[in-house]
């Protein structure tokens, strides 16, 4: 009888303590893998990962076993552990977690714990094995940074042979070229415009969605490359020093877009001087022949040390290429791009705002670079739609409209979706917000400046979040915006609660940034 309930505890101990860690596993999957980042999680979220309720439980049945009452601590250890698996709350995901290889071989480190376990209940002692699976289970997240540092090792060889056989996959096919994009924003949006237009004349591969990390770089590689390829447009995304180097050095860059260097990731580069650093990784990389193409508006980028084959994009004519004679509704914009002694290209496109413009520009530098006639240009142009997520326009079937800019908000990309906001100037504008993030010492000074910008552009501001919202509140505070014009959301749900509350088919919606689950 004794082992049997001895087996009833293991069992019931593996479901909440898969309960517990799965949690873990999603957040440490949205940090990239990386333990750093999830220990600063785990520090900002104490009273879920140090739970007292779960704590004191599972003590008792300890001490009783301590005290040599076996069977009765044995029976309550099953009782406690039925009641946390059926009380847990499950939580609910943005972003779903996602079972991959990775993961999957956590899992399998996980069961060989667990087995261990077995053993010792088998052959040492069951007292021993209870007693360690309840603490184990008490102490369920911070075993997800120690499965992740066990685990390292084997990562770094998986991973090291991916990027090998990216690498040598490269070099297979002879007349590739290969585009790399960095900066503090931007760079999607400047991915899907550069293979939009150039797909007109080349057959391009670029890394989807927001896969620009080192390893979504060589997943795309390895699973999507052919040798009918010759343009390789690859996004490079950093939160580290070297991040940018560590791609450069696998896929060889032949020409580098920089759009941006801002104070975006400040948490972990620690200094603009480290962003700027890791993003002119990139223009290094390239050989004597190769081009880099850099965003001319961006003072950051001018103020820095650039090869001397560098092409500038921009909207004045300090720029080699540039747009003139701009024109943007809320229906769309057009333009005329001016090209160094050539006839101007007028561009008409749906996307909004003058960071779009700005992409676009790139894109048509690049594209003359290489060698396309002006119609193919523009018939790329026509092409081109708004990026999900990023100055989407979206009709609801009330008739109100939502502007679409989710993603990952920047300083700048949120100063310029507010521009977009403030020129429905016939309808109710409002903005959805829980602010900007990872921007380190910056982050109150940077989202009071929001709220002061909000002031000016929203009839209506509903914060997602009351803390870190909060330096927003005072940037509306600053500028006497009346109160009974903010609304302070707990959460997305509410917030959209609020939003249906109010909304008319007269109403636009700014919804600027929805954070991810690892910062709410």
């Amino acid at each position: 009888m004794q082992n049997l309930f001895i087996t009833f505890n293991l069992i019931l101990f593996l479901i909440f303590f898969y309960k517990r860690t799965r949690e873990g596993l999603h957040i440490l999957q949205l940090e990239n893998y990386y333990n750093d980042r999830y220990v600063v999680w785990m520090s900002k979220h104490i009273k879920k990962v140090i739970n007292l309720k779960v704590i004191l439980l599972l003590i008792i049945p300890i001490v009783l076993l301590l005290l040599s009452f076996s069977d009765v601590a044995f029976i309550l250890n099953i009782f406690i552990y039925l009641g946390l698996i059926a009380t847990a709350k499950k939580s609910q995901e943005k972003k779903a977690f996602v079972v991959t290889a990775r993961i999957r071989r956590m899992y399998i480190t996980y069961l060989i714990l667990f087995a261990i376990l077995v053993a010792i209940a088998v052959l040492v002692d069951a007292k021993k094995a209870i007693i360690l699976s309840n603490i184990f289970a008490m102490v369920a997240y911070t075993f997800v940074y120690l499965i992740n540092l066990i685990n390292k090792p084997i990562e770094k060889s998986i991973r090291k042979s991916f990027c090998i056989k990216a690498s040598k996959k490269l070099k297979e096919i002879p007349n590739l070229k290969v585009i790399g994009i960095t900066g503090s924003y931007g760079k999607t949006s400047t991915k899907y415009a550069i293979n939009t237009i150039l797909s007109q004349k080349f057959n391009t591969l670029m890394t989807p969605e927001s896969y620009n990390t080192t390893m979504g770089v060589v997943r795309t590689i390895n699973e999507q490359l052919t040798s009918t390829h010759n343009l390789f447009i690859c996004e490079m995304g950093a939160k580290y020093v070297g991040d940018i180097k560590e791609i450069c050095d696998i896929v060889q860059p032949n020409f580098g877009v920089v759009t941006a260097i801002g104070p975006q990731h400040l948490d972990t580069f620690k200094s603009l001087d480290n962003v700027k650093k890791t993003k002119l990784e990139l223009v290094k990389s390239l050989s004597e022949d190769g081009l880099a193409f850099v965003n001319w508006e961006d003072e950051n980028i001018k103020k820095s040390e650039l090869p001397k084959n560098t092409v500038k994009f921009g909207l004045t004519k300090k720029a080699d290429y540039y747009a003139e004679n701009i024109h943007i509704t809320e229906h769309g914009s057009d333009f005329d791009v001016i090209l160094p002694d050539k006839e101007k290209i007028h561009i008409k496109t749906k996307l909004l705002g003058e960071l779009n413009i700005l992409n676009i520009v790139g894109a048509v530098a690049i594209g003359d670079k290489l060698g396309m006639t002006a119609e193919e240009i523009k018939i790329g142009a026509k092409y081109l739609k708004p990026v999900p997520h990023r100055l989407q326009l979206k009709q609801n079937p009330n008739g109100s409209i939502i502007i679409d800019d989710a993603y990952n908000s920047n300083v700048k990309g949120a100063t310029m979706a507010l521009e977009v906001l403030k020129s429905f100037e016939k309808k109710q504008r409002i903005l959805i917000t829980p602010g900007i993030v990872e921007l380190g010492d910056k982050s109150k000074e940077i989202n009071r400046n929001l709220g002061k910008k909000a002031a000016e552009c929203a009839d209506y501001v509903i914060l997602v979040g009351a803390e870190q919202t909060l330096p927003i509140l005072n940037g509306l505070q600053d500028r006497h915006y009346p109160k009974e014009n903010t609304f302070i959301a707990k959460n997305l749900q509410e917030a959209l609660q609020e939003m249906n509350r109010i909304t008319t088919k007269d109403t636009v919606i700014l919804l600027e940034n929805d954070l991810p689950d690892n910062y709410l």
